[in-house]
């Protein structure tokens, strides 16, 4: 039996992972809109969400851990995470999966099992392995089965492209630290790598050696850092609200933490001066397009339907985690 499903899904949300055994373990959730697509989903593979016995995240972030709510609400599904992100989540830090610095919505969870580098995840018939991979965030982690030579990498590399940076939340030493992660997981042995966005890497090889290349000139032009973030982080916010109408984006941007943390200190300009910087550079590569009078992401994605949340979205005002 292949001792995987993958599940490459559009934005909004992240690919997904699933882990078979007799206690099958699924790997990120997605985003929290596209639950319902998720469940079809494992239904078709034959492991309804009552027969999860765990979800990891590779990290917090909404588009991977967004469906961890309804799971748990639904089945009482356990979660997994990385110790200190968990932390976050279950005290209810208001930046937990930095849901208020990049302004994205985010419904209630809670951590029960706190994974560390080294600790085993076990679907009963293989273990996998917790790799440290931080770089896209400080807590990041990715999975290596040793005897199926397979890697669940989440957002530490995708098959042309690394995550993104973010040096203001999550340090300025993300670069590095990043570069350390593709050199360790360069180092493990596998022949195929599911990522958190895109297709299925088939040539590991291949793409370590195209992630080098982009931390390199990373490292040679800063700034190209700072562009990578923001053309993500505004796509992302530009799939959730079906685009925007031109006159309210200085209004969306202005409001918003990493935009204002990137004007002043990637670019050295007031936050209304890189208002129209972003918007010319999101139609200048491509990330973004005007249709009918409004800026769209450009990626293929589905925009969320309109109240599809069910309990609060920002962390301040998720409830208390419950214990016994």
């Amino acid at each position: 039996m292949v001792p995987v499903g993958f599940f490459q899904r559009r934005y909004p949300s992240a690919n997904v992972v699933l882990l078979h055994g007799s206690r099958p373990v699924l790997v990120d959730t997605g985003f929290g809109a596209d639950v319902a697509e998720l469940l079809r989903w494992l239904d078709a593979k034959d492991v309804a969400a009552a027969k999860l016995s765990l979800v990891v995240n590779t990290h917090s972030h909404c588009d991977h851990s967004g469906g961890n709510h309804a799971l748990q609400a639904l089945h009482g599904t356990p979660i997994a995470a990385q110790a200190d992100e968990a932390a976050a989540v279950n005290r209810r830090d208001p930046d937990a999966c930095r849901a208020d610095w990049l302004r994205q919505p985010i419904e209630p969870y809670q951590v029960d099992y706190l994974l560390r580098d080294g600790d085993q995840v076990s679907t009963g018939e293989a273990a996998w392995r917790v790799v440290a991979t931080p770089g896209h965030t400080t807590g990041h982690i990715s999975l290596h089965s040793a005897e199926y030579d397979i890697l669940v990498l989440g957002d530490a590399m995708h098959v042309a492209d690394v995550g993104w940076l973010n040096l203001y939340r999550e340090g300025r030493d993300s670069l590095d630290r990043a570069a350390e992660t593709i050199e360790r997981l360069a180092a493990l042995p596998a022949h195929i790598g599911y990522s958190g966005h895109g297709p299925a890497i088939t040539d590991l090889p291949a793409a370590f050696s195209r992630a080098r290349r982009r931390l390199r000139s990373w490292r040679e032009q800063p700034e190209r850092i700072a562009w990578h973030a923001c053309k993500r982080i505004f796509s992302h916010g530009l799939m959730l609200t079906d685009g925007l109408a031109e006159a309210s984006i200085p209004r969306i941007l202005l409001d918003a933490p990493w935009f204002r943390d990137h004007a002043a200190l990637a670019f050295g300009v007031t936050p209304e001066a890189f208002v129209p910087l972003l918007v010319s550079e999101m139609v200048r590569s491509g990330a973004a397009h005007w249709q009918n009078g409004r800026l769209v992401a450009t990626a293929n994605h589905q925009v969320p339907a309109t109240g599809w949340a069910r309990a609060p979205t920002a962390p301040a005002e998720w409830p208390p985690v419950e214990t016994d």
